[in-house]
């Protein structure tokens, strides 16, 4: 598919959505639980925040934080024994969780599509990876490949009359000209494409797409399996099949893990280039901070299944609110001499069980502020400085009640996990 095409249509959708609503996405309070033999896993418990149009929310967090259950509800991917339990997941204004499988099949790929983790496990071992990607725009870009179809028959109907001329003229013209004139022949006859499918529409646009997205030879490897190719290879074909659909909001989930340095950092210059010329927004899905700060506008720091922090990427580093965003940046790896001669920071104590979590804040187990009303009500987003949002009681107004806002003891912090 032409860059031209690709850009016109990405900005056709991006109108339709701005006469619809305000943001792109808005999630109020969702919540999505997994019921299994041991007890009820709540997951994603009363997440909220919105995607705005042309821009790249980062959700950061610890492994089993719920940011890949968030993604996966988005699309109402979720398995059984998981349900999405309550909440409103609206897209240009639209609540995605009241629609049916159907009006669902509609939606994934062409208006929102996913980047799963381990494209190795994602992508089909027997299939070559060109068949997979041409079935992407078979699904998905159907009227468009039509279009080129129609437009390659055209070419060949137009190359056959030259021929057929050129052929008249050789007959009846001087020798002289008649080696120049059968050259010509032979030259039209070789872009001659016989029996043309859509099929070989869907095959030029993949390893045209290929050759976009920075892959050499995009020829031979759309003839080549999955397990042929190496991991960078593999992640940039999972990219292409999300950027074939020309969605107006594509999800990362960890699109670099397991990845070296150098293709990681190809990978996030590539994503921000195609944002930037197709004007999606990008939900990026990452544990490492570094990522969220090179390459997203704004980030949502993930806890167990809550929203600790959310705002400006620029904000929250330079200003970090929550103590576990604290803490998170604080175990960031510092290349100075006075870092390398101290100890690296971690958080104390685990990840809590999401069947039987902390009551109140979450947090409050691992947390060195934690205080007695952190242990009976779980904090809300506060409004902040810079539109920062926060969900910590150390930001209360109201600390009348000195006893509510007792420091705790270790003891006491974990009498309740």
């Amino acid at each position: 598919m032409s860059e031209t095409l690709n850009y016109k249509q990405s900005n056709e959708k991006q109108d339709i959505a701005n006469k619809t609503s305000e943001f792109l996405l808005e999630v109020k309070d969702l919540r999505t639980y997994f019921y299994t033999e041991e007890g009820v896993v709540k997951a994603v418990d009363g997440v909220s925040f919105q995607i705005n149009h042309d821009e790249i929310l980062g959700f950061v967090g610890e492994t089993g934080c719920g940011k890949s259950v968030t993604a996966l509800s988005l699309l109402k991917l979720i398995r059984t024994p998981g349900e999405i339990l309550s909440g409103e997941i609206l897209f240009n204004g639209e609540d995605i969780v009241k629609k049916s499988e159907d009006e669902m099949l509609k939606i994934r790929g062409n208006s929102i599509t996913m980047i799963f983790q381990d494209p190795l496990n994602s992508l089909n071992p027997v299939i070559k990876v060109g068949d997979q990607l041409a079935e992407v725009y078979l699904l998905h870009q159907m009227e468009y490949l039509e279009d080129e179809l129609v437009k390659a028959r055209e070419k060949n109907k137009r190359l056959k009359e030259n021929i057929k001329r050129m052929k008249k003229e050789l007959k009846t013209g001087s020798s002289a000209g008649s080696e120049t004139l059968k050259n010509q022949i032979k030259a039209l006859k070789e872009q001659i494409k016989f029996r043309i499918t859509i099929l070989d529409i869907a095959h030029k646009e993949s390893a045209a797409l290929l050759d976009r997205i920075g892959l050499p030879n995009a020829d031979t490897i759309i003839n080549r399996f999955p397990h042929e190719l190496s991991g960078g290879m593999r992640q940039r074909i999972m990219i292409a099949m999300g950027l074939a659909c020309n969605s107006q909001l594509l999800i990362c989930d960890e699109p670099t893990t397991a990845l070296d340095v150098t293709i990681q950092a190809q990978i996030l210059d590539m994503i921000r280039e195609l944002k930037r010329k197709l004007k999606n927004s990008i939900l990026f899905i990452t544990h490492s901070l570094g990522v969220i700060y090179e390459l997203c506008d704004r980030v949502a720091v993930m806890y167990s299944g809550n929203i600790v922090e959310y705002g400006k990427v620029e904000d929250i580093y330079n200003n970090p609110k929550h103590p576990y965003t604290k803490g998170l940046m604080a175990a960031i790896p510092r290349v100075s001499k006075a870092s390398r001669e101290s100890e690296l920071m971690i958080i104390p104590g685990m990840v809590p069980n999401l069947i039987f979590p902390p009551r109140g804040c979450r947090f409050h187990p691992r947390c060195d502020h934690a205080m007695v009303i952190c242990k009976k009500v779980n904090p809300p987003l506060k409004d902040m400085e810079n539109n920062v949002q926060v969900a910590c009681h150390l930001y209360d107004e109201d600390k009348s009640d000195p006893e509510l806002y007792r420091k705790l003891t270790e003891k006491e912090k974990m009498e309740d996990i």
